[in-house]
């Protein structure tokens, strides 16, 4: 992990390591796997689940107010989820995707307003759209900023560029994810996008939670170069907060009958990643994911974990605290918070 002394930004290194890391990955990666392809799911405090492309479409619609006809590119478009929904949402619209591999070709196929695949970077596309979308795609680049060069050259007259990423600020576990090279603040994501030659439209991070959203044209910005103090104290604080948040797991499981962790996704990896041997089963909300297997471990619903058992809630702070006062008293299992952030400041 480094970071920029001059705007704090943390990314990480893109050296031969990092892309001999992320080759191994992509290798055998397969998208959404333990919920069978199905897209990952946003849960609100209530516990309440929306696909995340769906919010992000319903965002875009509302905000980019389309024309009745266009032409839109879904760069980076994984197996083809987001471009279903905009499919829905803009059905006189020609419909475009853009990856490195063939994984969405069918799904992008069975569209009734399909209009291309192209299995290549932005740099080398040829065509123009209306709008050029990247979702948890932007962060992958090895160079950011002329991947939104790029993108911005896709642009016709008019058109807009739509951006969604993880929030470093307060998406903590963005920081461990080895395939995402650069982690952005929103002050981050707009001084790129101005360096870009983009306008940032709209720049906000409350309309999914832990993540950025923006909508940008062609223009000149006056986003400012962000605070690197701000920056680096940021990254210092998130992985002290790592650090201790493994020994609270640790010290979590001495005791424990059984031992699970709550969540199948990054932070959830993450931790088993760290405890392998002594984790007894995954808990998570998912329907999607409910009664699958991972790595022989079974991955059960709140209500079916082991009586008696210890449930490790590896998750940002205050998603731990909701988490938690939701589910203790529907379970007759043991639930445990990491610590709070100022306990690693």
């Amino acid at each position: 992990m480094t970071a920029c002394l001059n705007c704090g930004a943390a990314q990480k290194r893109p050296d031969a390591a990092w892309f001999n890391e992320i080759k191994r990955i992509y290798d055998g990666y397969q998208i959404y796997k333990l919920s069978g392809g199905s897209e990952q799911v946003i849960f609100d405090a209530s516990g309440s689940a929306t696909p995340r492309s769906r919010a992000l479409v319903d965002f875009v619609v509302t905000e980019a107010k389309p024309a009745s006809s266009g032409a839109l590119i879904d760069i980076g478009c994984g197996n083809g989820a987001a471009l279903v929904n905009f499919s829905r949402a803009l059905p006189s619209w020609s419909m475009h995707g853009s990856e490195l591999s063939d994984a969405p070709l069918d799904t992008l196929r069975a569209l009734p307003n399909f209009g291309g695949f192209y299995k290549d970077e932005p740099r080398n596309l040829k065509g123009r759209f209306d709008i050029v979308t990247m979702i948890h795609a932007l962060e992958h680049m090895p160079d950011p900023l002329h991947t939104l060069i790029d993108s911005a050259a896709l642009l016709n007259p008019g058109g807009r560029l739509f951006v969604d990423i993880p929030n470093v600020e307060t998406s903590i576990f963005d920081l461990v994810i080895a395939d995402h090279m650069m982690h952005f603040s929103s002050a981050h994501l707009g001084y790129l996008a101005q360096r870009a030659g983009l306008k940032a439209e709209v720049l906000r991070d409350d309309i999914l939670p832990k993540e950025i959203t923006m909508l940008a044209g062609k223009g000149s910005g006056t986003a400012p170069l962000p605070d690197a103090k701000r920056g680096l104290a940021l990254v210092r604080r998130h992985v002290a907060w790592l650090r201790r948040v493994l020994d609270d797991a640790h010290e979590a499981m001495e005791n424990a009958s059984s031992f699970g962790i709550f969540g199948t996704s990054i932070s959830g990896m993450w931790l088993y990643g760290a405890m392998r041997e002594q984790v007894a089963f995954f808990v998570d909300e998912d329907r999607t994911r409910i009664g699958n297997m991972f790595d022989g471990k079974p991955i059960v619903a709140p209500q079916d974990a082991p009586v008696g058992s210890t449930i490790f809630l590896p998750l940002n702070p205050d998603s731990a605290v909701n988490v938690h006062k939701r589910l203790q008293s529907r379970i007759d299992a043991r639930l445990v918070q990491p610590c709070v952030m100022d306990r690693a400041a």
